[in-house]
């Protein structure tokens, strides 16, 4: 079995609530998109979703310096004192051996077994594989290929729910393949990971949009036209000071970040570095129905891809120790 350390609290979950079309969603073009999901169609305009002034990632790989962390403007506190936890952005430290069986966290998966835990993971859509082609730390990492759109990812019901209905995440993640602009096929949205519950409809999403000939990462949900729901919106990356980094490809990322239902906020970081122009609360938001941006009541969370266009492309990626806990967990832990 796999290095996998769950803490007593909690069943959490990956799920994954789409509206499908012959088996995957066809997520509208989103930042100022509709609230229903529709066919692919031209791309849309940049999102517009308010930004601070972060640091840059900086470029990814297995060693190497991360951006700086610049001033935030009107965001949330970044610095998370307290914790005892190393939230260092200095890549160097963040690869290595497995650090699971000493992490101290309600879940830390390194997939280092070589099979995938079937009574903590399920899959949905292709299945993944586990091999060593590329890994974080250790000798091996979750594998996912997908010709086409569609879903490839699992999905656990350890960790919530969650005290306070909140958590972190924290993954390791390699593109190796992204979508890219062909003839007519200018925009794409995806998601490679993703929070859903109770009370309130849809997916709390980490994503990326392709548009304008670049892939930048997102945040957002979809509920549709669900009463309480928000509608289907993306807010993409526009850190640091308007001049966003694309999501690169071939070598390894950490992301973070912060589901906080009790207060609806969430949070994203990359290479431990903070982008605010990502962080929302129930009034700042890329809501295309105007309601208020309210979390669910946590009871699940999938790790994968999905992508929403009509496409033949393949997309690849690799995922490597998956951790979840009730305070942040840093890219060294």
């Amino acid at each position: 079995m796999r290095a996998l350390h769950a803490s007593k609290l909690a069943v959490a979950g990956i799920a994954l609530s789409m509206f499908a079309c012959n088996g995957s969603s066809n997520d509208a073009p989103s930042g100022g998109s509709s609230g229903a999901d529709l066919p692919d169609r031209a791309a849309p305009p940049e999102d517009s979703g308010s930004s601070g002034t972060s640091g840059s990632s900086g470029t990814s790989g297995t060693s190497g310096s991360s951006g700086t962390s610049g001033t935030t403007d009107a965001g949330p506190d970044a610095s998370d004192a307290g914790t005892g936890r190393d939230l260092t952005p200095n890549k160097a430290a963040f690869f290595g051996a497995s650090r699971c069986a000493a992490a101290g966290v309600k879940l830390c998966e390194d997939f280092e077994s070589g099979t995938l835990d079937t009574t903590t993971w399920k899959v949905t859509g292709t299945a993944p594989v586990i091999d060593g082609v590329q890994h974080a730390r250790g000798a091996k990492a979750l594998h996912v290929t997908v010709n086409g759109n569609g879903p490839s990812y699992i999905k656990e019901t350890k960790t919530f729910p969650a005290t306070n209905n909140t958590y972190w995440g924290r993954i390791f993640v390699w593109f190796d393949s992204l979508p890219v602009v062909s003839g007519a096929f200018t925009y794409a949205h995806w998601t490679f990971a993703a929070a859903t519950g109770t009370m309130v409809p849809g997916e709390i999403r980490l994503s990326g949009q392709l548009q304008n000939g670049k892939n930048l990462f997102g945040v957002g949900t979809d509920s549709g036209s669900a009463t309480n729901g928000t509608g289907d919106w993306t807010t993409s990356d526009k850190d640091p000071m308007n001049m966003p980094v694309a999501v690169p490809t071939k070598q390894w990322l950490c992301i973070e970040w912060l589901h906080k239902g009790d207060t609806n906020e969430t949070r994203f970081f990359w290479d431990a570095v903070e982008h605010p122009s990502l962080y929302t609360t129930s009034t700042k938001s890329g809501s295309t129905t105007g309601k208020p941006y309210i979390l669910p009541q946590f009871s699940a969370l999938w790790v994968g891809w999905q992508e929403y266009q009509t496409t033949t492309e393949k997309f690849e990626m690799w995922v490597d120790e998956i951790a979840v806990d009730s305070q942040r967990i840093g890219c060294v832990l």
